[in-house]
């Protein structure tokens, strides 16, 4: 925008439209004036230099970013080379095998937990080592539970081959087989643990303390028939709760509980039940019979007339049959004289024999005999007439089997 400045009245002005009026004259520039800055090569350069520091500082900071990243997946590719066990520390092939050391794999330990306990007994290396090698191996998931004798300073893959070897294992086997009797069992247990049979006997004197059932009034038919595979050095307590945990799991399993609330009987019934029929049955078929028999009996309020009762009276064993005099041995379990069930079971039930006391078949029978003791057949009667008929079809077997010495 333009300035014009007024001149004062005088002689040399000219007033009218004729004279123009004239422009201020321009302010000379005096010498300590600043000069007004140059657009040209400096600036030019200034920015260009500016450029050139902004480069260097993007530079540093990029170098350093992509050290950082590096760092990272460095790091993370060590972790994770840990964790996959690419770097776990192992003896090599070459190494020679240690001392023998005992290792105990307790029930429900998973490949970490293993591999963390040869670690710590100088089996192998390391545990991840140990879970590497198990991995590879298809077979690792039959390691068992239990005690193992292993050389130390073993390579991974080698330990996993001398779990899976049986020769490894520290066992001691005990095998019950079923309808033994409690004194019976006794004498087994103490011969094939090892273990003095009177640390056994003591024990059976308390149900309870062994984790019985509270209706066990005894621990007779409550160690469970089967085969055990036990540590290095069990004791007699263990071995026993173990046959007691056993009974207690066949039990739950066929729902005896709960058979003998709606039976209107008590867990112990079914039991002594089961022990019989154990004893009397020969084959799988039967046993539901022979419990409904016992059962319809019960309910008549007939006695049981059973054999297997008086020979556990007598304390016999091999023949099937009793004799007068046998039979007239005075017992609460002689169910030629007494009515009812006896007091107790009389062997170790199976679980077949348990379940059969649980789920008995349904039938009229009141009697049954075994007419061919060889094959186990069995003929069922809901009278005494025709019961009669099959013992005499019983009879006439065992005089053409004299020899079987059965009779």
């Amino acid at each position: 925008m333009s300035h014009f400045f007024d001149q004062p009245d005088g002689p040399d002005r000219a007033d009218g439209p004729d004279r123009p009026e004239q422009p201020a004259p321009r302010r000379a520039r005096r010498a300590h004036d600043t000069p007004p800055p140059r657009r040209g090569r400096r600036a030019r350069a200034e920015r260009a230099s500016r450029g050139k520091r902004g480069s260097r500082r993007a530079g540093i900071i990029l170098t350093v970013v992509l050290v950082l990243v590096l760092a990272l997946f460095a790091g993370g590719g060590w972790y994770a080379a840990g964790k996959l066990g690419l770097r776990a520390p192992d003896y090599a092939a070459s190494t020679t095998p240690g001392a023998a050391v005992s290792v105990r794999i307790p029930s429900g330990a998973s490949l970490k937990d293993i591999g963390a306990i040869l670690a710590d007994k100088g089996v192998v290396k390391s545990q991840a080592a140990f879970v590497r090698a198990a991995k590879a191996n298809s077979k690792a998931s039959g390691i068992q539970p239990g005690d193992y004798r292993l050389a130390t300073h073993l390579p991974a893959d080698r330990a996993v081959t001398a779990m899976l070897d049986p020769k490894n294992r520290i066992v001691k086997q005990i095998s019950l087989r079923e309808g033994l009797t409690l004194a019976q069992q006794l004498d087994t247990i103490a011969e094939q643990s090892g273990i003095p049979r009177q640390q056994f006997a003591d024990l059976a004197n308390d149900p309870a303390a062994l984790g019985a059932p509270a209706y066990a009034k005894t621990l007779e038919g409550y160690l469970f028939p089967d085969t055990y595979h036990l540590g290095d050095t069990p004791t007699a307590k263990q071995i026993l709760v173990t046959m007691v945990d056993e009974y207690k799991q066949a039990a739950a399993q066929v729902g005896l509980e709960q058979a003998a609330a709606a039976m209107n009987r008590s867990p112990a019934d079914l039991v002594t039940v089961a022990s019989i029929v154990e004893m009397e049955a020969r084959t799988e078929d039967n046993r539901p019979k022979v419990a409904e028999v016992i059962y319809n009996r019960l309910r008549q309020g007939m006695p049981l007339q059973l054999d297997s009762t008086v020979k556990y009276v007598n304390g016999l064993n091999g023949k099937i049959t009793t004799t007068d005099k046998e039979r007239a041995q005075d017992s609460p379990y002689n169910t030629y004289l007494h009515t009812g069930l006896p007091p107790t079971p009389i062997d170790a039930p199976g679980k077949a024999a348990l379940d059969a006391a649980a789920h008995p078949a349904s039938g009229p029978w009141l009697f049954f005999v075994t007419v061919n003791p060889e094959t186990g057949e069995t003929k069922y009667a809901a009278t005494l007439a025709e019961h009669n008929r099959y013992v005499a079809e019983f009879q006439a077997w065992c005089s053409a089997n004299k020899e079987k010495g059965l009779c």
